[in-house]
């Protein structure tokens, strides 16, 4: 049994909350919607991440001030990447599911946020 599902489903799929708008002034900019791709752990996630077309680079860890925590980051997607992610398996799930998976796991494994 995965760390933060009932399912077999180890990758998720949530809409970013908030409004982000990525570029530089003078360049294109992104707009939403913006959705995250993460999974129980990084093996799971990496290797889906690469077959949509995504660099490691582009791996977002979990930072809070400074210090990288030792749960599973994100990648940004757009659109046409989230609708990869689902095609190849991912499971989409609001996110108020994640932040309350997240949550769950931070409990799980003993971590402060603060």
């Amino acid at each position: 049994m995965s760390g933060w599902s009932d399912d077999d489903v180890t990758v998720y799929v949530y809409r970013l909350r908030g409004y982000y708008s990525f570029g530089q002034r003078g360049y294109r900019s992104y707009e939403p919607p913006w959705f995250g791709l993460t999974a129980d752990t990084e093996d799971e996630l990496h290797p889906l991440a690469e077959n949509i077309g995504l660099y490691r680079h582009f791996y977002r860890p979990r930072i809070v001030r400074g210090a990288t925590l030792p749960l599973v980051g994100h990648y940004d997607l757009d659109e046409g990447e989230r609708d990869r992610a689902v095609a190849m398996g991912a499971k989409p799930i609001s996110a108020r599911r994640h932040a309350k998976m997240l949550r769950q796991r931070v409990r799980q494994l003993g971590v402060s946020k603060s």
